[in-house]
Formats: structure tokens, C-alpha cells, sequence
């Protein structure tokens, strides 16, 4: 090893420390009391949080374990007026550190919350100022506002949700959008409420997924920072090459067990929603029981279907927790045959998907007459609407497939870490410095006032590419294609098919691949469809010609490669380190410049531009 690359090593880990030390007075809380329960047992019992306080948390160890509690969480300060922020289910056997925490940020100043279903004992409440997810203890999330009231789904919300793991209820369905009013209403009428009712829930879970297959995109390099960085930290601390493999996989399956349940808690939302369309159908007259049905195609003339319902089961998560998971259930027969006793009934789970029902009547020569393939669950409107498959089924499933398979890859490749690296870590060819944690720097910044370092920190971390010469690079001058203009530094996955980015010249985000952003000195804005580079500036304000995207894909799969990145590690550090001063002394725009930059930010952009190179696959 370099004497170089040796300080900037050690420079490193003295930060680590600095900003460690900093950590505590970071961590100081506030508490609120808690409340004097005022309801029987299994009723309502209700709390107002004031105060803005950043975690809500509801206590449930009173509570009677395996009790089903659906827990809600409402303000007045909301567009909706009240605004429902969250409704869930939880069974208390499964609520992690017998805490369910709502991460509000300080958003909103009152919020109350309501908890029906407890028996044996009530809920306690409490709140506190000044923690994160990683410093609460053991406890399971409700989610979190974002920190702000507009409930509008944003880049820097789906940034919060990806790196955070805690869903932001700002890009999740909106609870309360789904219920039928059927005072004074007609039988028709009552139809249409139905039918609009299935439609919100439709809007509400395509909203979901389209969050999900975006988090999904960038999640496996996620899990491959926090699998390798638990392999890491293992290393550092003396374990076995076993132990160390455990806890990198161990990381990697809470990560995907998170995304798991959050997408079971929607598959039971929907469920829960048919379950309450079909007490309409058979509380109000003049309904048909039929309004909602299994979604079928290449049906058959002799299929029928008899009983819908919904049963309960448990799925095992990644990280082998269990959840409970509801299941629909419909009966098919063959219409066709009076004299056989043919029925069959199905059961769909999350991980089902679109099945095939084929008659056992054995009556092959118009077998297409007694098939159908059921691939979810529609709703049907008056005569003037078209149906809403208000449940797709093949859509869940696609994506518990994905969650699984990017686990199982993940996990994969912390076995090839572990074999090919451990045995030289042992022998003394990786040194102990070598081995940092740089993540430790940017889990203890938040967006503050220093906005601009924590934005590029994230997407740093989402695997998004910054210019070659960073070291150089002042800012980027940038008009979309509706005229707003935009200084800041350009974030991108891929360099356009040029190889660089050019002065003067416009672009179609169409034609680049992966994401295109621009961080300011307040947001992080995702640019979609056309925008012009105006002028690219360097940190002493001289003009230049173009800009490089470093593109980089690293493997690690044995000592050579996982040493090289190292050295890349220093190398890159150096670079910023030089910007950093260039742009101080400048007193210019961009990234660090333009006044005070903490320490602890700086540090933190740094560390995690440095990271990506060591851990990001």
C-alpha cells in the first residue's frame, strides 16, 4: 500500500470517528405521556400525538399475543381534511419489539391514532424527537409522511423510501378512498358506488406497484451494499468466515423481508376491500351477487363458479418471520355434466399468479369447453361501464417472484464474496484499515439545511454515476423542455450515445439510459423528455466544453478485484477532496461550494460517493 493511499485511509476512518462522536447529541429524545386507557376490551382506544414530534410510536406488549389490531393514524392538517395517513392490520405476534411506529417527521403537529382489536390489555403511546429507524431499537413501521403535508408522491420521496427501507406513505394507496355509500341510494346507483369503489382500489394498487417495480429496479444494489457492508463489519470484528457469510445474508433477507410485507399489506387491502363489496352484494336488494368475479379468459361455454370467498394464511419472509396472508377462494365446476361431480376449488395466494382450470371429466374432444384461465378479480358497473379487474393476481406474483429471485442473487454473491476473500483477509493480504464502513458516515446526516450533499450522497448510493472529472465539475447550466432552468450537478446512469455530455446540445431522456437528475441547492429533479445542457462550468467558473459520465460496473469476486477497488476508493476520495477545496476556495456554486458546508455532511458525500465503488455490484 501507497503512504498516499495509507493517510487517505486513515484520514477516513479519524472521520468515521468525528462524525461518531457527533452521533449522541443527534440522538437526544423527547418523550410524551402516556395516556389513561378510556375504552373495554377489544374496543377502540384512541390518542392525540402533538407536538410534531419525528416517531409515534404505539405500544402494543400489553396487548394479548396473535391479536389481529388494525391500527389508524389521521390529521386535520392533511389536503384531505381529515387526511388518513395509514390503516393497516398487524397481529401482535409479529409486530417486531411490540412497537408500530409511524415516522412523522415533524410534519404534521397533531396526529391521532386509533387502535381497534386489543384484548387482554390496552395500548400505550409515546413519541420522540431526534431518533432514526437504525437507533429506535426493534419495532415494525407503519411508514413514514417524508417530512412534509402534501402527500404528493415525489423523486426525493421514492429516494427516502429505497434507501430508508420504511415505506413512504406519501407513494402508498391512500387509505379510505375505497367505501360504497348506500344511504338512500337505489339498487343502480348502488352499483355504480361498487363499481367506483373498485376502481379506487384499482388506481390506488397500480400506484403500488408501479412504486414497487421502480424500488425493485434499484433494490439488488441495495442489498448487495448491505450484505457486503455486514460481511464487512464481520471481518472487522473477528468472526468466522460461517459467521461472517450469516450476517451478510442476514442483511439481505431483512431488507427483502421489508419489501414482502409491504407488499402483502396491499394484497390484504384489496382482499379486504372484496370482502367489502361482497357484504354490500348480499346487504342491499336488487344486487346481484355476481357484481364481482373471478377474472377470466379463453373460457369455456361449461364453466361455472359457485363460492367466492377469502381464508387466511401464513407465509414465511425472507428473513423467516412469519405474516399472515390472505388467500381468495373460488369454485369451479363443469356446467356441461350434470352427472359429475367435478367441482374443484382454488385457492389464490400472492404468489399464484394465473392459473388454468381444466374439467376432470375427461372429455377431450371439447376439453375447450370446460377450461378457463382465472388471473384476478373484476367488477362489474351498470350497462353503460365496462369492467374494473380491480385485483390482478398475475401482477402480485410477478413481483414476490422478483423480490425472492433478487434475494436469492444477492445472497449467492455474498458466498463468492466470503470464498474468495476470506482466507487472504486471514492471511494479512487485505489490511484491517483497508476495510471501512463509509456508510456509517451518511446513516448519520439527514437532508437538513445542507440539502444539496445529503441528495447527491442518496442517489450516489442508488448506483447513479456522477462526471469523471468530479474533481473539476462546478455545475451544469439545464433548460427542460417547458423552459425551467436548473443549476446544479448532473446525475446519470449512462453517458448519451456521444460518450459525453456537450454544451449546447439537447437531449431526450428517452435515449439515455437509466435516470437523469439535476441536484439543486433545495431538490433533487428527475428529468423526463427533452432538456438542453446551457453551459458547464468548473470550480474556478471557467466554461468547458463537455462533461463524462463515469460509468463504472464492478464485480467482486475474489482478492485482486476487491483490493482494486480499494485503491479505487482512495483515488476517488482524492478526487472530491480536491473539489471540495477548489470550490471553497472559489466561494462558487455546485455541489460543496456556495458558503458553510458541515462537516458531517461533507464527510458524508465523500464516504458515500467512495462506498459505491467498493460496494455497489
Amino acid at each position: 500500500m501507497t503512504r498516499t493511499r495509507s493517510l487517505l485511509l486513515a484520514t477516513l476512518i479519524v472521520c468515521s470517528t468525528i462524525v461518531g462522536a457527533a452521533g449522541p447529541a443527534l440522538a437526544q429524545t423527547t418523550d410524551t405521556a402516556t395516556p389513561t386507557p378510556t375504552t373495554t376490551d377489544g374496543g377502540p382506544v384512541g390518542y392525540e400525538f402533538s407536538g410534531g414530534e419525528r416517531a409515534l410510536i404505539v405500544d402494543t406488549s400489553a396487548i394479548d399475543s396473535g391479536v389481529d389490531i388494525e391500527v389508524e393514524f389521521r390529521t386535520m392538517e392533511g389536503p384531505g381534511s381529515p387526511t388518513v395517513l395509514a390503516r393497516q392490520t398487524h397481529n401482535t405476534a409479529n409486530i417486531q419489539g411490540d412497537k408500530l411506529v409511524l415516522w412523522n417527521e415533524g410534519a404534521y403537529d397533531t396526529v391521532n391514532v386509533t387502535v381497534t382489536g386489543a384484548t387482554g390489555g390496552e395500548p400505550k403511546f409515546d413519541a420522540k424527537s431526534g431518533v432514526a429507524s437504525n437507533t429506535l431499537g426493534s419495532h415494525t413501521s407503519i411508514g413514514s409522511t417524508g417530512g412534509d403535508t402534501d402527500t404528493l408522491c415525489t423523486a426525493r420521496d421514492q429516494l427516502d423510501e429505497l434507501l430508508s427501507n420504511v415505506e413512504n406513505l406519501d407513494c402508498s394507496p391512500q387509505p379510505g378512498t375505497t367505501t360504497v355509500n348506500t344511504t338512500g341510494t337505489d339498487a343502480q346507483q348502488t352499483k355504480l358506488d361498487i363499481y367506483q369503489s373498485a376502481q379506487n382500489s384499482k388506481a390506488a394498487s397500480e400506484n403500488y406497484h408501479t412504486s414497487l417495480d421502480n424500488n425493485l429496479q434499484g433494490a439488488r444494489t441495495q442489498a448487495l451494499i448491505l450484505g457486503k457492508n455486514a460481511y464487512i463489519r464481520a471481518l472487522n470484528n473477528g468472526s468466522s468466515k460461517a459467521a461472517a457469510k450469516a450476517e451478510a445474508k442476514s442483511a439481505i433477507d431483512e431488507f427483502y423481508a421489508s419489501k414482502q410485507r409491504n407488499l402483502i399489506s396491499e394484497w390484504n387491502r384489496q382482499l379486504a376491500n372484496y370482502e367489502y363489496i361482497e357484504g354490500v352484494e348480499d346487504n342491499e336488494s336488487g344486487i346481484s351477487s355476481t357484481q364481482q368475479y373471478p377474472a377470466m379468459a379463453n373460457t369455456g361455454q361449461y364453466v361455472g363458479i359457485t363460492e367466492r370467498s377469502t381464508a387466511s394464511t401464513t407465509l414465511t419472509l425472507e428473513n423467516g418471520d412469519s405474516a399472515n396472508c390472505q388467500v381468495y377462494q373460488v369454485e369451479v365446476f363443469d356446467d356441461g355434466c350434470s352427472s359429475c361431480s367435478d367441482s374443484q376449488t382454488y385457492q389464490f395466494q400472492i404468489d399464484s399468479g394465473e392459473r388454468q382450470y381444466l374439467s376432470p371429466t375427461g372429455q377431450d374432444s371439447q376439453s375447450g369447453d370446460w377450461t378457463t384461465d382465472i388471473s384476478g378479480v373484476e367488477v362489474k358497473g351498470d350497462s353503460s361501464t365496462s369492467t374494473a379487474k380491480s385485483i390482478d393476481f398475475v401482477r402480485y406474483a410477478a413481483q414476490w417472484s422478483e423480490i425472492k429471485s433478487q434475494s436469492t442473487s444477492a445472497k449467492s454473491e455474498m458466498d463468492t464474496l466470503a470464498e474468495n476473500t476470506y482466507s487472504a483477509y486471514q492471511q494479512g493480504e487485505i489490511n484491517n484499515s483497508d476495510l471501512v464502513d463509509p456508510y456509517v458516515l451518511a446513516n448519520q446526516q439527514s437532508p437538513g439545511d445542507d440539502f444539496q450533499g445529503w441528495a447527491a450522497a442518496q442517489l450516489t448510493l442508488l448506483g447513479t454515476n456522477s462526471p469523471n472529472n468530479f474533481d473539476q465539475i462546478g455545475s451544469f447550466n439545464v433548460t427542460t423542455g417547458d423552459g425551467t432552468q436548473y443549476e446544479g450537478v448532473l446525475f446519470s446512469q449512462e453517458n448519451p450515445a456521444s460518450g459525453q455530455f456537450e454544451n449546447g446540445t439537447t437531449y431526450n431522456t428517452t435515449n439515455i439510459g437509466g435516470t437523469q437528475y439535476v441536484v439543486t441547492s433545495d431538490r433533487i429533479v428527475e428529468l423526463d423528455g427533452t432538456f438542453t445542457i446551457d453551459r458547464i462550468t468548473t470550480t474556478s467558473g471557467e466554461t468547458t466544453e463537455n462533461a463524462t459520465i463515469q460509468k463504472t460496473v464492478y464485480k467482486t469476486t475474489n482478492v485482486t478485484e476487491l483490493k482494486q477497488q480499494y485503491e479505487d476508493l482512495a483515488y476517488r476520495r482524492a478526487q472530491i477532496e480536491a473539489r471540495e477545496k477548489a470550490m471553497k476556495q472559489s466561494a462558487g456554486g455546485g455541489l460543496l461550494g456556495g458558503g458553510s458546508v458541515s462537516p458531517v455532511v461533507a464527510l458524508a458525500v465523500i464516504g458515500t460517493l467512495l462506498a459505491i465503488v467498493v460496494l455497489q455490484n
